[in-house]
């Protein structure tokens, strides 16, 4: 008997939910269909008949990150396209810091030499969610880019990418991911926005540049 369309995303929802749970625990995406379906609590080959494949898996998943982040972006009280631009990033933080081991396992997975379908899709979902903010930001004379609003916006989202390895690899604490974001965010925008912009910023990212000089964090 065939499955309703309630039921079957129900069903559905109980296997990504469960391939979560697994990149959490695992510390990566290398787990087996069968792994997925017995964390699931469904017969193995039912994955593969609703979802039809790991990648489609590993889609929703993805999928799933983006919306929730989306969601927590729609509280955002700032209107100006630039600072909601910055608070969004900045939001960043919150939301990777609600699950370090699951981020720690999915950045994990995406430098494997056989991830290159989830490389292409969170990369695809970053430029989705970011693009058109970084767009919004340039229309309104707030960022004079140097090139299209996509590349700006892969630029930023490899920053961002690299500040959050480093914050899973050193294991700092969600004030220093959150200074370090901020001035990162911040430098790459710098060189973009009108002088009376420019002088805000400079003093912000003074006000909250890192304490520790790389010599001092090392040592630490």
């Amino acid at each position: 008997m065939a499955l309703s369309p309630a039921l079957r995303e129900a069903r559905c929802r109980t296997i990504v939910d469960a391939a979560h749970i697994l990149i959490r625990e695992t510390g990566g995406t290398g787990f087996s269909m069968l792994e997925l379906a017995r964390k699931a609590g469904v017969s193995p080959a039912t994955p593969y008949n609703l979802l039809g494949s790991k990648s489609e898996v590993l889609r929703r998943v993805v999928r799933d990150e983006y919306d929730s982040f989306s969601e927590r972006l729609c509280g955002l009280t700032e209107t100006q396209p630039l600072n909601r631009l910055l608070q969004a990033i900045d939001l960043i933080v919150v939301h990777y810091s609600a699950e370090p081991l699951f981020y720690r396992g999915l950045y994990h997975s995406v430098h494997d030499a056989q991830a290159s379908d989830l490389r292409a899709m969170m990369t695809a979902e970053g430029q989705l969610l970011w693009c058109d903010m970084v767009r919004k930001a340039a229309q309104a004379g707030a960022l004079e880019l140097l090139s299209s609003a996509e590349d700006f916006t892969a630029l930023m989202l490899r920053t961002v990418a690299a500040t959050v390895e480093t914050w899973l690899a050193d294991e700092w604490d969600e004030v220093r991911f959150a200074r370090e974001i901020f001035v990162a965010s911040r430098t790459l925008i710098l060189g973009l926005v009108p002088p009376p912009i420019k002088a805000a910023l400079r003093a912000d990212i003074l006000a909250r540049r890192p304490l520790l000089t790389p010599m001092q964090d090392r040592a630490a």
